[in-house]
């Protein structure tokens, strides 16, 4: 039977390859990961080491004429690592722990149409993570790139760019909660149960919060579905890169709708070596159960990259700071840092394998309440074909 999926499934590539320029590329990772949790005077010191996994597949057709369709293949994880080794989801009930395989799901799937002037995608677009990101939607960080850690460098939505003055005028659009709705007449159900994610500061991990409860009075009911906008335009002058960008949250009466703007800056390379900052602010006025409810922030970010020796260094430092407009809540101050270094063991036509040490370390304070130090010292092999 295995034999007979296996030929169909070689057919309809090779039928589809007839049809469409498909190509085919991915990456696999396996990193040994010592992390250590520091929580000072307000809890304990512990340390693991583990081992995590990932493999990637990227499927991108095209159909001629600037038409395309993208797809990728990964495992539906934090940062699309499949899981540790030992560990994961038991294909039976027979099978060990230490026998549990990964799934695999969409982690990207979009089509669109690149022009001249005027180009777009739909779909689950590609959003690649950085501290404007971080800064709008996980304005109390766990560990350095939230984004890329929870949302995969992906959204629901769209991607508009229109070529102005040589540079793209972008404009994406999220679908962060597409559960709106609008009810006349009595409704059945007064009291529901409303779920709320929050990160939970000492594990850097999403959890469920199940203590918010509502009571409905009003027969007719009306709620917005909730959506994300993010605006950008690069201006570049004598080697100099500024892009100002804005992302602005449009959401339902008491729904947090954060509004952050900021602008990174990108300096020409000196001897081989980048360097570029970004600074930005973010406020949400809606006070919620979700903790820090209302608040406002300042976030910055310093960063710097280059050649050293075989390898490449990459290097960057996060500030940020969250004033909760309750004064009963105290502000918290975080501070990220990221040092690894790439080098490849070999590179062809065909891929590359590399290794890169990597320091990772998230220092937050929280006065009274928190003093966290959260550390990760990572050794990642990455295999990468096309």
């Amino acid at each position: 039977m295995r034999s007979i999926y296996t030929s169909i499934l070689i057919m309809l590539i090779l039928v589809t390859g007839a049809m469409a320029d498909i190509t085919i590329n991915g990456d696999a990772r396996v990193r040994p990961r010592l992390d250590i949790t520091d929580q000072g005077a307000y809890g304990s010191k512990t340390s693991d080491l583990y081992y995590l996994y990932w493999v990637r597949l990227n499927v991108n057709a095209d159909i001629g004429s600037g038409y395309y369709f993208n797809t990728q293949l990964a495992h539906n994880g934090a940062g699309s690592f499949i899981g540790k080794f030992g560990t994961g989801t038991l294909p039976s009930s027979v099978s060990y722990s230490s026998g549990g395989r990964g799934t695999v799901d969409f982690a990207l799937a979009y089509f669109g149409h690149n022009g001249k002037r005027f180009s777009w995608s739909t779909g689950l677009i590609p959003v690649p993570g950085d501290i404007f990101l971080d800064a709008h939607f996980y304005p109390i960080k766990p560990l350095d790139i939230p984004w890329i850690l929870f949302n995969n460098n992906g959204a629901f939505g769209a991607d508009l760019n229109y070529v102005l003055a040589g540079q793209k005028l972008n404009l994406r659009i999220f679908v962060d909660d597409n559960s709106g709705k609008s009810v006349e007449g009595e409704i059945v159900t007064q009291a529901d149960t409303s779920y709320a994610w929050i990160i939970d500061q000492s594990t850097g991990t999403i959890v469920r919060d199940t203590s918010i409860v509502s009571t409905t009075t009003d027969p007719n009911q009306n709620t917005r579905d909730k959506y994300s906008l993010n605006l950008s335009y690069p201006i570049s002058m004598l080697g100099i890169t500024v892009k100002p960008q804005i992302y602005m949250t449009v959401a339902d009466t008491g729904v947090a709708a954060p509004l952050t703007m900021g602008v990174d800056v990108a300096l020409p390379k000196i001897a081989g070596w980048g360097m570029s900052a970004a600074a930005g602010v973010s406020s949400q006025k809606v006070e919620t159960t979700q903790y820090p409810g209302a608040y406002n922030s300042t976030f910055y970010r310093g960063k710097i990259w280059g050649k050293l020796g075989p390898g490449a260094l990459l290097s960057w430092v996060d500030i940020t700071s969250v004033t909760p407009e309750l004064e009963t809540l105290p502000t918290i101050n975080s501070t990220s840092i990221w040092i690894s270094y790439q080098w490849k063991l070999h590179q062809s036509d065909f891929g590359e394998v590399s290794l890169k040490p990597t320091y990772r370390q998230l220092i937050q304070t929280i006065e009274g309440e928190q003093d966290l130090a959260r550390t990760f010292i990572e050794l990642t092999t990455e295999i990468k074909f096309k």
